[in-house]
């Protein structure tokens, strides 16, 4: 060791430790507090989310369906807001009369709903046979089904087309 040399270089000297080096490893390896660390965690698992969900969303069977549903009207769109009618309807005491006739009205909008659904699952096996044949079909009934019967603004993807557009 150097006599005259200063208190750091003596410290560089005896432990190997090197400013520049120390700031490098800092920068590869950061010094983070628990609240960050769990805040790039969360962004980190957040993209990973995003990136597997686009490279499903982009499958072909998925986007024919998608544009299938959007492309006409179903009446699964309309199914909650109608249900909560009649429920509502059902409770108060003036249509106590026609409970039972507001159910027979529920049950039968159900029925539709299915119908609709079947209806437009028999189209897609044909769109499907034609357009993507080796494609598996598994999972795209309840696919289409939930996308029937969410509002169309809310459903995602967003729609890319609009309804009565041919696809």
């Amino acid at each position: 060791m150097k006599a005259n040399g200063s208190l750091e270089q003596m410290f560089q000297q005896t432990t190997g430790f090197d400013t520049e080096q120390a700031a490098r490893r800092e920068r590869l390896n950061p010094t983070l507090s628990p609240k960050e660390a769990k805040r790039r965690q969360r962004e980190a698992e957040s993209a990973h989310r995003k990136r597997s969900w686009d490279a499903v969303e982009e499958s072909q069977p998925r986007q024919l369906m998608r544009d299938l549903v959007d492309s006409r009207f179903s009446l699964g769109e309309f199914a909650m807001p109608v249900l909560l009618a009649i429920m509502a309807l059902t409770l108060i005491p003036g249509f106590a009369p026609y409970v039972q006739w507001l159910l027979y009205a529920s049950w039968l909008f159900i029925l539709a709903l299915v119908v609709d659904s079947y209806l437009t699952w028999r189209r897609y096996k044909v769109l499907a046979a034609q357009r993507v044949p080796t494609a598996p079909l598994k999972g795209m009934f309840m696919y289409g089904f939930n996308r029937q019967m969410s509002f169309r603004r809310w459903r995602q993807p967003a729609p890319r087309i609009k309804r009565g557009d041919a696809f």
